[in-house]
């Protein structure tokens, strides 16, 4: 029994140091964000009368992921949409199930939309044979990162929220943010950054220089968040992310990711929609035109942002 004791203290050991490392690792990426993206609040007030932006919420899912999405949308529409009324935009790989948008729409308060996405396949140029993943989940990835700016359903808008089934907002917006995209010229936001672990994305980099090197550098870029001594693999988490499609609908975004979707890293690695994101962001953007949410409170698994404002804090619960 001694044994087995030894044993399982052993292993809450190596567990509490992972949970260790982990936060400390995020922490480090958050210092690293906020010393080159625009950390805004508070924020000064709006023009009288702002109108709403065309903006919408997205979810890519399935119809078996009801319970979790419900969860999410309970958070949202009480931390914000209540008051606010954004229409919801669902995507899928097959139809929804009857029973799947009759409990959506019942957690809704605006409007919601049900689309398929038609091209969910991988590009012919993949060998699947050389794939070692789940195909659909690579494809899901590559949908993110730049496709599904186009889906018809997504064309109406101009700013969207993503939504990650199972995540939680846990502090009210005292404020609405696709306004603030709008009105203060923001292009990009998100809560949380974090460090890619190097086997996920061994010629990333690579295959990024080579697009800058077929491509004129742009000097307003913040290029030097993603390069310490070396590429130091920061990326934003794109779980929760707010977009000016505007930026991904460019003609400069579009060029990289077709670039880097021929690289085949998104199958043949485990580049990911957050991977694309990044560089696009770092490449094309400026710091002024990057919203660091660090006031909104959010968690998904093990990763999540709390206010550090007091008072911020009282409105998280």
């Amino acid at each position: 029994m001694a044994f087995v004791y030894r044993r399982i203290y052993r292993i809450l050991v190596l567990l509490g140091l992972l949970l260790v490392f982990v936060l400390w690792r995020n922490r480090h990426t958050a210092e690293k964000a906020s010393e080159v993206v625009r950390y805004t609040p508070p924020l000064p007030p709006l023009p009288t009368g702002s109108a709403q932006p065309q903006s919408c919420f997205v979810f890519i899912t399935r119809s078996m992921s009801l319970t979790k999405v419900r969860r999410t949308m309970f958070d949202v529409e009480k931390r914000f949409n209540e008051r606010y009324h954004y229409p919801y935009v669902f995507l899928g790989e097959n139809h929804f199930s009857d029973a799947f948008k009759e409990g959506v729409t019942k957690m809704a308060s605006s409007p919601v939309h049900f689309a398929l996405i038609e091209d969910w396949q991988e590009p012919e140029w993949i060998d699947t044979d050389r794939v070692n993943d789940r195909i659909g989940f690579r494809n899901m990835l590559r949908y993110w990162s730049g496709p599904f700016a186009y889906h018809p359903a997504i064309q109406p808008y101009r700013y969207i929220w993503r939504l990650e089934p199972g995540s939680h907002y846990t502090c009210d917006f005292e404020y609405d943010p696709f306004v603030e995209m709008k009105h203060r010229q923001l292009k990009y936001g998100f809560a949380i950054s974090i460090q890619e672990i190097p086997s996920a994305v061994p010629s990333l980099w690579q295959s990024f220089e080579q697009y800058i090197a077929q491509h004129s550098s742009r000097g307003n870029s913040t290029l030097d968040w993603l390069v310490d001594a070396d590429f130091n693999r920061c990326q934003f988490l794109t779980n929760f992310e707010l977009i000016d499609l505007d930026f991904m609908r460019s003609t400069e975004y579009q060029e990289l990711f077709n670039f880097m979707d021929k690289q085949g890293g998104i199958y043949y690695e485990q580049w990911s929609d957050a991977s694309i994101r990044s560089l696009a962001v770092a490449l094309l953007l400026s710091r002024k035109q990057v919203w660091w949410l660090a006031d909104a409170g959010y968690s998904h698994d093990l990763l999540s942002n709390c206010p550090s404002d007091p008072h911020r804090q009282r409105h998280c619960h």
